[in-house]
């Protein structure tokens, strides 16, 4: 299966995929760690990404994954899709269906992810344009919450660090989950087009601005002892926020994250097509119902909230693993050995 993409369409692909699983619950651990300073290590993280991008978009054709890199990648984004799956039921059954079954939630949001993926991979690129209203309106009742935020809570700079300070470094690279689907997916960028560093530029400011003002709206409107309580505070600031034509805000926003989280989802399989079905597979549609009966058991079975914990804590290496570290190993290695991606189409 091959695609071709526009600058356009490869962004909205690259800002779903790293904001769609963490932007409701990250800053809590970031916080957690980092204090009053989350703002400032995330935008040290979000520097080493930008860098990281401009490093990808100059050194892209060395990127090509054999068939050992593809098992790796595959073992990981299977992984981070049943981790997210499992996140997901957690937040339905305690903000909106306590008495439906876990196994009952798994199985219907499943089924509309697949549906979806099993339809033209055009459809999958697209879908991300509905989101953009609506996360439009996710902004605009944030910004309904600042006559409650408290711009004091962000002072001083420097003061509480404790020995796990720096965890508040690993804990920002959550928000950057994702980055090697720029140079994954850069390859399938229309040859008509063209990446300016521009480009590279706006995309990076528009990513670290949304995630930096759901950080700064958390440390300014909960208390640092509050934080240690809420799991996902981002629902909770939009649970505050009154109107007149909806009873509670928060599970209007609930629904919008959900719609977000299959977006995600669906465009993760998608980077697996292309990966996996580069050349024609038998029974392809087959093999991804397998694909989702596989991710839909293992949820069901991992869906504890001590599990979840263990998760939350521990997948961020793997984030840094695969999303910075192994990208740069692979370039590296390609580029001694003096291979590109056009070479690995030939020998192919």
């Amino acid at each position: 299966m091959t695609i071709q993409l526009t600058k356009v369409q490869l962004f909205l692909l690259m800002f779903v995929m790293q904001t769609g699983f963490v932007y409701t619950s990250f800053q809590n651990m970031v916080i957690e760690h980092s204090k009053r300073d989350a703002t400032i290590q995330f935008l040290v993280v979000a520097v080493i990404f930008f860098m990281q991008l401009l490093f990808f978009e100059r050194m892209h054709k060395y990127f090509f994954l054999n068939k050992f890199t593809k098992a790796l990648y595959l073992i990981y984004w299977t992984s981070y899709i049943i981790v997210f799956v499992v996140y997901i039921t957690y937040v339905l059954t305690t903000w909106v269906f306590p008495n439906t079954p876990e196994s009952v939630l798994i199985a219907i949001f499943l089924s509309v992810c697949l549906y979806a993926s099993i339809s033209r991979p055009e459809t999958a690129i697209n879908i991300g344009v509905v989101l953009i209203p609506m996360l439009l309106l996710f902004l605009l009742f944030m910004f309904l919450t600042v006559k409650n935020l408290s711009v004091t809570n962000l002072l001083p700079f420097f003061y509480d660090r404790s020995n796990t300070w720096f965890m508040g470094f690993i804990f920002s690279t959550y928000a950057f989950g994702g980055a090697e689907m720029y140079i994954v997916l850069r390859k399938y960028l229309a040859k008509s087009e063209k990446m300016p560093k521009k480009a590279l530029a706006i995309y990076f400011i528009i990513l670290t601005s949304f995630y930096l003002l759901s950080i700064t709206f958390t440390l300014m409107f909960f208390s640092l002892e509050e934080l240690k309580l809420i799991p996902e505070p981002i629902l909770y600031i939009l649970h505050s926020v009154e109107v007149t034509f909806v009873k509670r805000l928060d599970l209007f926003f609930v629904y919008i994250w959900l719609s977000w989280s299959l977006v995600t989802i669906v465009n993760y399989v998608l980077v697996i097509r292309v990966v996996y079905f580069e050349n024609k597979i038998k029974y392809p549609k087959v093999k991804l119902l397998i694909f989702f009966i596989v991710v839909g058991g293992t949820a069901n079975v991992m869906i504890r909230f001590s599990i979840l914990e263990f998760l939350k804590q521990n997948l961020v290496y793997g984030v840094i693993a695969f999303s910075f570290l192994l990208p740069i190993l692979i370039i590296v290695i390609n580029k001694l050995r003096g291979r590109t991606v056009s070479d690995s189409v030939k020998s192919s």
